[in-house]
């Protein structure tokens, strides 16, 4: 099947209620076959049910700095790379676009072009944050995403609170984030946005519901990409359901590495 024209609009996407890791996994995994096949766009926002480590692709499920505080949480195989994530007081993104639009030939280019209408909504809202700017690497990187630093990390004050991986296939892109609201109990050595803005008590559900709004709209504008806010298809509903149950569940994906 051959595809050229890119997408008129987006889909959106926003999760009723926190789902678990491997259901989460399994439908951005759905979206991105969707964008790799039917040249379709998706924005999803959704949460986690409980405390979850989602390990990148390329992670071994075990780790020398394991921390007693969440060690033993469940944990998930992203489809996408870089270090293990600890989902918890947090709002995730993912963007899935085909091939046929231009972003998805420059991924490096896709970050930002996320990236910024979130820095320019949190600004909005008084949270001031800037892309890092510089990258650093060390010789045995830490298992935790939030450990470790890119130039289109998201920080305030020297502090990560956005990071995002991509994963491509067929010239299509997947790309997920997570905006670091609230510190987790299980990883106090990263402060959440809001602690570190002394508002904690923003973390509630209007104001989740408000920055979701936000800032779907503002990434719409920025790729010139209406938005139509959709559930997913039949099909989708069955392959997630089916990655779910057969992948993102199973001790064989999540152990691999």
């Amino acid at each position: 099947m051959t595809h050229s024209a890119k997408p008129d609009h987006c889909r959106l996407i926003i999760e009723p209620a926190p789902l678990p890791g491997s259901r989460n996994m399994a439908v951005d995994e759905a979206l991105l076959e969707s964008a790799a096949n039917q040249d379709s766009c998706t924005l999803r926002w959704y949460q986690w049910d409980e405390p979850t480590i989602s390990l990148g692709y390329f992670q071994k499920n075990v780790s020398e700095d394991s921390d007693e505080n969440w060690k033993d949480l469940p944990r998930v195989r992203r489809l996408s790379g870089g270090g293990a994530i600890l989902h918890h007081h947090e709002l995730t993104y993912s963007f899935a676009l085909p091939g046929s639009h231009p972003l998805a030939k420059t991924p490096p280019e896709l970050y930002v072009a996320i990236h910024q209408p979130i820095i320019d909504v949190l600004a909005a809202h008084g949270l001031q944050v800037q892309f890092r700017g510089i990258s650093f690497r060390s010789k045995s990187e830490p298992f935790l995403c939030f450990g470790r630093g890119d130039e289109r990390d998201l920080v305030y004050q020297g502090q990560k609170i956005l990071g995002s991986a991509q994963r491509r296939r067929r010239g299509a892109i997947v790309q997920h984030g997570s905006l670091l609201l609230l510190t987790s109990e299980h990883a106090s050595e990263f402060p959440g946005l809001l602690n570190l803005t002394e508002q904690p008590e923003r973390y509630q559900n209007d104001f989740l519901k408000t920055l979701t709004t936000d800032f779907s709209r503002a990434i719409s504008q920025a790729l010139n990409l209406p938005l139509k806010s959709q559930i997913l298809t039949d099909e989708e509903a069955v392959l997630s359901e089916h990655l779910e149950k057969e992948k993102y569940t199973a001790d064989a994906w999540t152990s691999r590495k």
